[in-house]
């Protein structure tokens, strides 16, 4: 029987050699920003910048670019001839209600129409032209007093367009300062000075439409300046792009942010996975 060969140890093992290739793994959080996105980026915040600063004009109604006032008369243009009612309160000074006194007022092209305030103050005028219109009140004494309001248009959904005004009714003691009137009583007219300070009579509800977009622009601005800032931050030119699509809605009527968002966007569009 041969011999059986004993195994005397294991077989040498092949030397494996390691090489490095260089190559290293990148996430894409660590990849910086392309010059391309970091200009649309830029952009974006400047369209938040605008879209604020248009969000608190519009909230402020007395000043700034575009007042309450402003933004009532433009909408007045072109809209259609007796599509106003007037309605509101006559008041004194107390808050008292001031009955039987005659309201008139002075419609362009066409007869004036007049109309005396109830027990409780209240009136009704119909068929009024949308925008600025000259209403005297005359007290049964024989008192004048002259007011320049604006009326508002109808809106998309109505085809009248409402105002309400409460006015107050002026002391004894200012019309002892007022124009003196060829037969009984003195005459108060303030429609010059309201039309050359801009300060006629508005219904303070109306602004409360613009109050909402003014608050509008400035959540897109926030949104859009947030979203920039993370974007950047985290390499996502996904979020940029994001950003300048909020930044574009937040133009207001300057529409400078609908300028910077379309160029923003149109520059993330051109953008690589890699940028």
């Amino acid at each position: 029987m041969a011999e059986e060969q004993v195994l005397q140890g294991l077989p040498p093992e092949d030397t494996v050699v390691f090489r490095n290739s260089g190559a290293v793994l990148q996430l894409p959080s660590q990849t910086p920003l392309s010059s391309r996105a970091m200009f649309a980026a830029l952009l974006a915040l400047l369209a938040a910048t605008a879209g604020f600063y248009v969000g608190i004009d519009y909230l402020d109604g007395d000043s700034g670019m575009y007042t309450h006032r402003q933004l009532i008369f433009t909408q007045t243009v072109g809209a259609p001839n007796e599509s106003a009612i007037l309605t509101g309160v006559l008041l004194d000074v107390n808050g008292i209600p001031l009955e039987n006194y005659t309201l008139e007022a002075h419609i362009a092209y066409r007869k004036n129409v007049k109309v005396n305030t109830s027990a409780d103050g209240s009136f009704r005028i119909e068929g009024l032209d949308p925008g600025q219109l000259i209403l005297d009140i005359a007290s049964p004494d024989g008192d004048l007093f002259t007011n320049l309001l604006l009326l508002n248009s109808p809106a998309a959904f109505e085809p009248i367009g409402f105002t309400h005004l409460i006015i107050e009714w002026p002391e004894q003691e200012e019309f002892e300062e007022g124009q003196e009137l060829s037969g009984v009583g003195r005459w108060i007219d303030l429609s010059d000075s309201q039309r050359e300070n801009s300060t006629q009579l508005y219904d303070q509800t109306a602004a409360a439409m613009y109050d909402m977009f003014g608050t509008g622009f400035i959540g897109l601005s926030s949104i859009t300046a947030l979203l920039t800032i993370i974007g950047i931050k985290s390499k996502n030119t996904g979020l940029i792009r994001t950003a300048t699509v909020t930044g574009f809605f937040s133009m207001g009527h300057f529409y400078v942010s609908c300028g910077f968002g379309i160029v923003g966007f149109l520059l993330t569009l051109s953008l690589t996975r890699r940028e």
